[in-house]
């Protein structure tokens, strides 16, 4: 095959998949604002207060500034937010082409970048309300910015990657750990210049640029101190009781690491629970380990793995999607390394394991945006139910709010507090959610033999393992062991 011939191909077999891929983004991009977080976002676009959880702390204005954006456009302000994550996502092709085009020709880099971008756990969990999608695409920018300022020698270029660090941090703050990055870029600095001021400018320029958006915020809230008041009571929060940390989580920590390097990592994160896409994975990951030329810079190497802790130690492990910087990292090294020394062959592999990605990717986009979530069926069964009734949930009575139910809900935490409340119902019907029970049984009380089975509620669990499957309960009176 004549090899200009073979470059036009590939180049447009990747322009072209790119281009569907971003049309299927737009067009099946989530609707629904399915979980707590994702209604803090969604009511953030029409009420921007960080006190009244919309959005929760740090009130990640940056992105909420482009949802409102995009929410000019579309109405439905959850979709505006699905939209938005899709467009940054997808802008990361161009820095992650740019990025390996130093270690391959430009055909073979960009269906390299075809390749990370078209994964399809990711692809899902970025077409939805949170700030995933976009931090991930902002993520790459910054990465290649941190890597452009290393091979040049003016103070200025630093300025880049300091700008998108700051960036980065008010659309999401959990990627913190990546400012390892820019302190391997002062730290190299300093030992070619030896001038303590530079660095020093340079740590004061990215100071001043993280205060841009802080200040921006903590005006919304009444001044600095009040929110930093807020975020200290947030810190506290998710790591002592509602975060899913290592700290607050009753999981042994082997059974942690099990769960997020094969579960949540290779199951999920790069296989997408797809039995084909598992194997596939698995002859590509043993070609990259056979080749073994291509390594990744230094600071997201040295970025990553901080990154891992602290998503291992400090994030909710039944949420794999915290995994996102990791798999597209990992997908970046294991196709830079397949095809730093293109051969046709891995061309054709590589085509192929993006077909496949895509086909699947497509298909979840598809089901997440056709199948309303579980808590959505669970209102609109509850809306047809004859009163009087009142249903206890737990993390879903944020959804139910944002959906304006007309029944009464609320959120019990504690067995002691439902016992009390419920007594202000004596004549009404009493149901609560499968969480509800779970978390009494946790609570060391067993109300299996006091409830009766209403219905389960069914959406996809690869989109919210949390709260894709919703059991619906009766309560009976008597007496509770």
């Amino acid at each position: 095959m004549n090899k200009r011939f073979g470059d036009r191909l590939w180049i447009g077999f990747s322009i072209g998949t790119a281009v569907l891929l971003v049309g299927a983004g737009l067009y099946w991009a989530s609707p629904y604002a399915a979980t707590w977080d994702e209604v803090d976002f969604a009511l953030a676009l029409e009420r921007y207060d960080v006190l009244a959880m919309q959005p929760h702390f740090p009130g990640y204005p940056y992105f909420i500034l482009g949802g409102m954006a995009v929410h000019a456009l579309v109405a439905n302000p959850a979709k505006a937010l699905s939209i938005l994550n899709v467009l940054v996502l997808f802008s990361a092709a161009f820095p992650i082409v740019w990025l390996l085009a130093r270690h391959m020709p430009r055909s073979a880099a960009l269906l390299a970048a075809l390749s990370v971008i078209s994964s399809s756990y990711v692809l899902l969990a970025a077409a939805r309300p949170m700030s995933d999608g976009a931090a991930l695409g902002v993520l790459w920018w910054y990465v290649w910015a941190v890597e452009w300022a290393r091979r040049r020698t003016t103070w200025m270029a630093q300025l880049w990657p300091a700008a998108l660090f700051s960036i980065l941090m008010g659309i999401r703050l959990s990627y913190a750990p990546f400012a390892a990055a820019l302190l391997i870029l002062w730290h190299e600095d300093m030992k070619t210049h030896r001038r303590l001021g530079r660095v020093a400018a340079s740590l004061l320029a990215a100071a001043a640029f993280q205060f841009i958006w802080v200040a921006a915020v903590a005006a919304t809230e009444g001044g600095l101190w009040p929110f930093m008041k807020l975020g200290w009571a947030f810190v506290v929060g998710h790591f002592s009781d509602w975060g899913g940390t290592a700290a607050a989580s009753p999981l042994p920590f082997s059974e942690r690491v099990r769960r997020f390097v094969l579960d949540n990592f290779l199951w999920t994160g790069v296989a997408s629970q797809n039995v084909w896409l598992l194997s596939a994975y698995a002859a590509v990951g043993a070609i990259a380990w056979l080749a073994g030329r291509l390594g990744l810079p230094r600071p997201l190497v040295v970025s990553a793995l901080l990154y891992a802790l602290w998503a291992l130690f400090g994030q909710n492990i039944d949420k794999p999607r915290h995994l996102l910087p990791l798999v597209h990292i990992a997908l970046v090294c294991v196709w830079g390394r397949v095809l730093a020394a293109p051969r046709s062959w891995k061309l054709v592999l590589a085509a192929a394991v993006v077909l496949l990605q895509s086909t699947i990717g497509i298909g979840l986009l598809r089901e997440q945006a056709k199948t309303p979530p579980s808590v959505y069926q669970l209102a609109d069964d509850l809306r047809d139910k004859r009163p009087p009734f009142v249903v206890y949930t737990w993390e879903e009575t944020r959804v139910l709010d944002y959906l304006n139910v007309p029944f009464p809900h609320k959120d019990v935490l504690h067995f002691s507090f439902f016992l009390q409340d419920k007594e202000n119902y004596r004549h009404a019907a009493i149901y609560m959610t499968d969480h509800v029970v779970d978390g009494f049984r946790a609570q060391g009380v067993d109300v299996s033999s006091h409830v009766r089975k209403v219905k389960t509620y069914r959406s996809s669990l690869l989109a919210d393992p949390v709260y894709g499957t919703i059991t619906l309960y009766e309560w009976v009176d008597g007496a509770v062991r």
